[in-house]
Order: C-alpha cells, then sequence, then structure tokens
C-alpha cells in the first residue's frame, strides 16, 4: 500500500530486526504479472537464511518506496509474508493515526474484523498513478508469525487495520480496484500524496478536513 509521506521515513523500527549483508536484488513486478493475482503459498522454513533475506529485502524495498506496507506477490515471490509500517507522520489530519514500526507478518490471517466499514483512499506500488475508494472493517484482528516462527495476534484499528487487510488481499491476488464498488471512485494521478485535492473527494476525508479548516474550506482543496 503506497502513500506519500511529506518527509522521507527512516523505517528501522524495533520490531524489524533483520538485515543481512547478502542482496536478493528484489524489485516490483509490472501489474500485468500473473503472480500478482496468484493465491501465495505458506511459509514454512522459519527461521531459514532464505526467509530472513527476504523479510529484510522487502523491508528496504518498501522504505525506499516510501510505502506503508508491501506484499511478497509485488516482488515477484508468491509467499506468504508482508512488511508494515505506520510512520509517525500526520495523515491528513486524522488524529487517529498512530505509529507502528516496521513489523513482519509470516501467514498472515485475519481472524475477527468488525461490522463497522469505513471507505477511504487508497494507493499501490503495482498500480502506478492510480488512486481510489475503498471500504473496510475499521477494525480487525490478525493472528500471525515472525521470521522465526513464533506467534503473535495484533488486533488492529484506524490506518494499520487498512494497511494489513490491504496487504493481506495481495496474499490472495486481490488488487484493491477490485473491492471498488463504483467506476468513479478511482482515479488517475499523477502521485500520490497525502495533501493531493483528490482525498478530498472522499466524504470521510472531506469532513476531517472541513473540521480541520472550519474557516477556510478552500484551503484543503476539496473538489
Amino acid at each position: 500500500m503506497r502513500f506519500q509521506p511529506r518527509t522521507r521515513v527512516a523505517c528501522e523500527g524495533g520490531a524489524l530486526k533483520v538485515r543481512l549483508a547478502f542482496r536478493m536484488a528484489l524489485n516490483l513486478i509490472p501489474e500485468s504479472d500473473p503472480v500478482l493475482r496468484d493465491i501465495a503459498k505458506p511459509i514454512a522454513d522459519y527461521g531459514s537464511r532464505r526467509l530472513l533475506r527476504l523479510a529484510g529485502e522487502m523491508e528496504d524495498l518498501r522504505a525506499e518506496e516510501c510505502a506503508l506496507g508491501l506484499a511478497a506477490p509485488q516482488v515477484g515471490v508468491s509467499e506468504r509474508i508482508i512488511v508494515v509500517e505506520i510512520p509517525d507522520d500526520d495523515f491528513v489530519g486524522i488524529p487517529e493515526t498512530y505509529p507502528v514500526p516496521a513489523t513482519v507478518l509470516v501467514n498472515p490471517e485475519i481472524v475477527w474484523e468488525t461490522e463497522q466499514l469505513i471507505k477511504l483512499p487508497e494507493g499501490c506500488l503495482s498500480l502506478c498513478g492510480m488512486m481510489g475508494n475503498v471500504l473496510r472493517p475499521s477494525r480487525i484482528q490478525v493472528e500471525a508469525r515472525d521470521v522465526e516462527g513464533n506467534p503473535f495476534s495484533i488486533l488492529a484499528d484506524g490506518w494499520l487495520a487498512r494497511v494489513l487487510q490491504h496487504e493481506i488481499d495481495h496474499l490472495d491476488g486481490i488488487l484493491y480496484p477490485d473491492r471498488i464498488e463504483e467506476p468513479g471512485e478511482l482515479w488517475i494521478v499523477e502521485t500520490v500524496e497525502l495533501n493531493d485535492p483528490v482525498w478530498s473527494r472522499n466524504p470521510t476525508v472531506r469532513e476531517i478536513l472541513e473540521r480541520r479548516n472550519p474557516n477556510s474550506p478552500g484551503e484543503a482543496g476539496m473538489a
């Protein structure tokens, strides 16, 4: 899942401590690559040199691209592993955004989701130049393992819940436009930036921006 923060974020979170001297030279695959539509295979070789290297390289690429998350299929590896991070940044004035350090999830699974849905804009490293409104549960619980095979659970809301759902979708061959209900809610954009006026086309974001600038609605770039 891609968003462009106003300042480049260094992703050295304590939850991810995987760095090896050897490089796998991972690259994003084109959107036409069929791997993006495959159902990724579960991972069994916890703690292996291969898995440690894959996790480290994925995190390096995610940080390089200033993305909130990255799934293995996006780099041509059809395996169930994702990396996510929510930087300590101001997402269009949304106060509910809280920072989450860079975290690797192996074989993640959504085991619970709330019935409360929220629609917000998303972008994707695999679909450059597009952005769209996606309806998702606002709160979820994910169970996963770390690279060593230790199980853990995350009860997520806010942007973390959205990023986790977006990346886990990749593991099942789902891209966010598949979840867009109306064609008019998918837009072509030159860059995906947090303060892009395209955000104001989303009712939830527009309401937040209006609360943030009650006397100057024009400054929010509403369309």
